[in-house]
């Protein structure tokens, strides 16, 4: 962008008109040698006076935009990433500019520059007798001035080869030179001059070529970027025999006008161009789906064409050493192309500034980031949104179900709801109480316990906390059976808030975004919100330190540190999550192949689970991006006054905790201090469960009615040849008779066809 300023233009006197009239012939004569056809000589004559009655004006022409280089810097200032469309620029003072750079420039391309006013009219008149003796066109007459009004006010014209362009670009460059000092002009000139590679500007060069900073270029180098004002065809990376010839040329000419002494030509031109890209031109890149995430917000604020070109300085939240250490462990874990990928997102929870993210495998394969575009299954993870919707519904973790067998319930307006534990598992007790089944991580316990506090709150608990996605409040949102899936940005977000007690931060991957004139366009302010109680959230917390001492994520366990989590895995492990957290970082990690819906099995010899692999991942990423970080036990908080739903016990005059039985007008709701409320669950009544009758060896006919008359009604039969029993008889009942059985439970009966 031109830093034009607002001054009153001279009017231009009766010597100027003259001297351009003379210019304007002088010119036209010359590119006679440039086009030559019948009447051009007459028509050039015609054209000059009428040229000198409606000169231009510079405040009539519009400045071509000058596009800048972004930056993204880490959380501690390294850069990481740069944007750019077509042009790569990066704005310098002359001040940071070597004086060899400058004087090479001045050398090669208008060594006359401190002298003239804009147009050299000494090398008008030698380009035009050169070129007259020769014939041809081989040496034009523009200066540094006309250069930087070619290319910043006239980018469209700047190819044409007519007199008239050239006269604009004089009469403008005179104008310009009224407005602007030479360094200043100097320092626009060479701040968009382009030079191959995309480079604009010789800091974009210097970085482009010798992969440095333009005050650290040596003589050589500063001949050779000169060297290519003229075309950028005199590139290394194009013609590195052309590029040392033009810049023994431009040393040539320093040595001629006193810019260097014998010994810096002789020295210097005997060096050979060594040259060295970017580390971003030779390497994948550092954080890439990081680096990406960042730019879609800055595109979603300020468009496409001020992120590429505004030269923003851009401020992340980003852990370098956090970062490295996340590649790693998915790397440690699943190192075979042929694996599945995984995603991992970490945060400070204190204040959601996000840590470290890794999106997939290979960004040049697949720009698609699985950690915050993925809409996966979550399975198991959400059960803690269902626990905390049941504390807040006065449900304790100490109330009992049983954790036993498929069951089935009937849900209006829908096919009804089947639930089975992992792997079919059953267990030894017909009791489990919360704690426990959170801790296994039991469905048909949880599949009760939905049923009983209802889907509504958890959708709202779970957005509440940072689920974006909206929720269908059906029954299975509680086992993470989701209509669409989340992503483990917003998983991390939401246990985030569980780690914070309670108090949600926005996701925050931006610190700070400043324009190219230093101006502060943006600075995250914290958005934080209170969502959950902050005893609930520590009393879940609680649970969820003993998944990962006792549970299912004990691979993840860290043996220097307090730390809590959840497994989940979806049906067939199409999906397979751990989240975890410490007082002070959180990490979510996802496994699962991108093209969603592939079965996972096994991987690298093991069974794949929430609790396997991605536990696994965890673990080594969290052991080392804790490391430097304080070693912190969870806090109660203060206030800790909880509802507990309760019932009276007659018998004993106390009041005692519900079970799942209690009619529901015989339940109260009672403010404890936590750990002081009622420790026991109420006596189940011994005929609150039916016995599970006999019904083998029977007609099936005589079995159903049994069975109908016990209540029981989510009835399988299974065709199965025995040759002990006539056909139509049944032979095998699951589950077994004379045992406690709910009514809700599947029965499956195999019957002789």
């Amino acid at each position: 962008m031109s830093r034009l300023r607002k001054k009153h233009i001279k009017k231009r006197g009766r010597l100027f008109k003259v001297i351009v009239g003379i210019i304007a012939l002088l010119t036209a004569i010359n590119l006679f040698f440039v086009v030559i056809s019948s009447g051009f000589v007459m028509f050039v004559f015609q054209a000059v006076g009428q040229f000198m009655d409606d000169l231009p004006r510079i405040e009539d022409y519009t400045p071509a935009e000058t596009a800048l280089t972004s930056k993204i810097y880490a959380g501690d200032g390294t850069l990481i990433a740069t944007f750019h469309g077509e042009q790569n620029r990066e704005l310098v003072s002359l001040e940071q500019i070597p004086a060899n750079l400058i004087n090479a420039v001045l050398a090669i391309e208008d060594e006359r520059f401190y002298q003239h006013q804009g147009f050299d009219l000494e090398g008008i008149i030698r380009s035009l007798i050169i070129n007259i003796v020769s014939g041809d066109v081989e040496q034009g007459a523009t200066t540094i001035t006309q250069g930087y009004v070619k290319n910043v006010y006239m980018p469209e014209e700047k190819y044409d080869i007519t007199y008239e362009r050239k006269l604009k670009e004089i009469v403008l460059s005179y104008q310009m030179e009224q407005i602007y000092s030479k360094d200043e002009i100097l320092e626009m000139y060479l701040n968009t001059v382009y030079l191959g590679e995309g480079a604009y500007g010789v800091q974009a060069a210097a970085k482009i070529y010798f992969n440095k900073d333009v005050g650290y270029l040596n003589l050589s180098e500063c001949a050779m970027i000169a060297g290519m004002l003229q075309t950028y065809l005199h590139s290394p990376y194009i013609d590195e025999r052309a590029a040392m010839d033009r810049r023994n040329l431009v040393l040539s000419n320093m040595f001629r006008l006193g810019y260097i002494d014998r010994d810096e030509y002789e020295d210097t031109i005997r060096l050979s161009i060594i040259t060295q890209r970017p580390r971003e031109e030779t390497e994948k890149g550092f954080a890439l789906y990081f680096v990406e995430y960042v730019k879609q917000e800055l595109i979603a604020r300020y468009g496409v064409a001020r992120v590429f070109k505004g030269g923003f300085e851009i401020y992340t939240t980003l852990d370098p050493n956090m970062q490295i250490s996340a590649e790693n462990a998915i790397k440690e874990i699943l190192p075979d192309p042929e694996d599945p990928s995984a995603a991992l997102v970490a945060m400070d929870p204190s204040n959601g500034y996000i840590k470290a993210l890794v999106g997939g495998s290979d960004f040049s394969d697949m720009k698609f980031n699985l950690a915050t575009q993925a809409k996966r299954q979550p399975g198991s993870t959400f059960k803690v949104f269902a626990l905390l919707s049941a504390f807040e519904q006065g449900v304790t973790p100490m109330m009992t179900f049983n954790p036993n067998g498929t069951v089935v319930f009937d849900i209006f307006g829908s096919e009804p709801w089947e639930v089975g534990n992992y792997n079919d598992e059953d267990y030894e007790i017909n009791e489990m109480p919360l704690f426990e089944a959170t801790v296994k991580s039991i469905n048909v316990v949880y599949s009760q316990l939905i049923m009983r506090i209802g889907a509504y709150g958890i959708a709202k608990i779970a957005m509440d906390m940072g689920i974006e996605t909206k929720l269908n409040p059906y029954p299975a949102i509680g086992l993470g059976g989701l209509t669409i899936g989340v992503s483990p940005l917003e998983v991390c977000t939401a246990f985030a808030t569980l780690a914070n007690y309670g108090t949600k931060n926005e996701p925050v991957a931006i610190l700070k975004v400043v324009d190219k004139d230093g101006l502060i366009m943006e600075e995250s302010q914290p958005e934080s919100s209170k969502v959950l109680s902050s005893i609930n959230a520590f009393r879940m917390i609680e649970i969820m330190q003993q998944v990962m001492l006792r549970g299912t994520g004990t691979r993840a366990r860290l043996d220097d540190r307090p730390c809590a989590g959840k497994t989940g895995t979806t049906d067939e492990a199409e999906n397979a999550w751990f989240t975890g957290f410490t007082t002070n970082l959180i990490a979510c990690v996802w496994m699962g192949y991108p093209e969603a819906n592939v079965k996972m099995t096994y991987i690298q010899d093991m069974r794949v689970q929430g609790g396997a692999h991605p536990a696994m991942i965890w673990n080594l990423f969290m052991k080392e991006a804790t490391a430097d970080l304080p070693i912190e036990n969870f806090v109660r908080p203060e206030d800790d006054m909880i509802i507990v739903q309760v019932v009276m016990n007659h018998e004993t005059g106390q009041y005692m905790l519900i079970n799942r039985y209690t009619p529901q007008e015989q339940i109260e709701m009672k403010e404890y201090r936590y750990g002081q409320e009622p420790a026991e669950q109420m006596p189940i009544p011994e005929d609150a469960i039916p016995i599970m009758p006999m019904v083998s060896l029977m007609p099936i006919g005589e079995a159903n009615h049994i069975l109908i008359e016990a209540g029981y009604t989510n009835i399988i039969y299974e065709n199965e040849p025995y040759g002990e029993v006539p056909p139509g008889y049944t032979h095998r009942q699951d589950p077994m008779w004379d045992q406690p059985v709910d009514l809700i439970q599947k029965i499956t009966i195999w019957v002789n066809p």
